[in-house]
């Protein structure tokens, strides 16, 4: 494994930690690639929804890159997928040459969100978490939200990218992931980040104070729990890029930014 990820992302590849646990889990395929006893290739798959199944871990040994092995690996782990019932299957991605490969093989992009950072600020409470039995009045304020489009209709955390429905904002709000402004019109979705440095606001809708608002007490809640700040997750044309400048956030001239796509089976 360690010559397959050492120089994945400067030798920051993630995969490394979490390899154990993927080969462990009951509920995913796991599948490696071999030529002449070496391990030159892995892929897995685990279910995120009904029908829909995440693809993710890709890698190829730098000593077997451009010879079409990433190509035939993407090929088997579709067909499996497709074997296993499951008729779409999505992944996330900010490598440039995987996001060639994902399109050539007719992945379309779900939506391509780009870092918006924030550092952590002392001052007021963080924003209020709703109640699972809030998530349909939350849906129906989101319905007529511009941000829901922006971002293709999906929520998207680095893990997994979901339909936007009213059992997914349930389940969020049951696990205490989602942060709402009073009346709920401006929403964020957050999660801790893979290094736990800090606060991942992967959804944000509303514009004008409501947001404003919330955006502020994300940065408290950041300062709260001791981390760096908050990094929030917008496509380009967010109706609300002028209140992520407004509260504190800045975009760099050439963002980081993680591609969502997804392939019909």
């Amino acid at each position: 494994m360690a010559s397959i990820t050492a120089d994945v992302w400067e030798g920051h590849d993630y995969l490394p930690r979490v390899f154990d646990d993927w080969l462990a889990d009951p509920g995913a395929w796991f599948q490696a690639a071999e030529l002449e006893g070496e391990l030159v290739g892995v892929q897995r798959l685990r279910p995120i929804a009904a029908g829909v199944a995440w693809y993710e871990g890709l890698r190829v040994a730098s000593s077997h890159r451009r010879q079409g092995l990433a190509r035939a690996m993407l090929t088997a782990a579709a067909a499996q997928a497709r074997g296993l019932g499951f008729r779409e299957l999505r992944l996330a991605t900010a490598n440039p040459d995987a996001i060639s490969l994902f399109q050539s093989a007719g992945f379309r992009l779900l939506v391509a969100p780009r870092v918006w950072r924030g550092r952590r600020l002392e001052g007021d409470e963080p924003a209020r978490m709703p109640a699972p039995g809030d998530a349909g009045r939350l849906l129906a304020t989101l319905q007529q939200d511009p941000a829901i489009a922006a971002y293709g209709g999906v929520l998207a955390n680095g893990e997994w990218a979901l339909d936007l429905d009213a059992e997914l904002l349930r389940r969020l709000a049951d696990e205490g992931a989602l942060r709402v402004t009073a009346g709920g019109r401006a929403l964020a979705a957050v999660r801790d980040s893979w290094d736990g440095d800090g606060l991942w606001a992967y959804f944000v809708s509303g514009s004008g104070a409501p947001l404003q608002d919330l955006l502020l007490a994300l940065r408290f809640e950041a300062d709260t729990l001791g981390m760096e700040g908050v990094n929030l997750w917008a496509p380009d044309g967010h109706p609300g890029e002028k209140d992520f400048a407004a509260t504190g956030y800045d975009s760099e001239s050439e963002p980081f930014r993680i591609s969502y796509f997804a392939l019909r089976l």
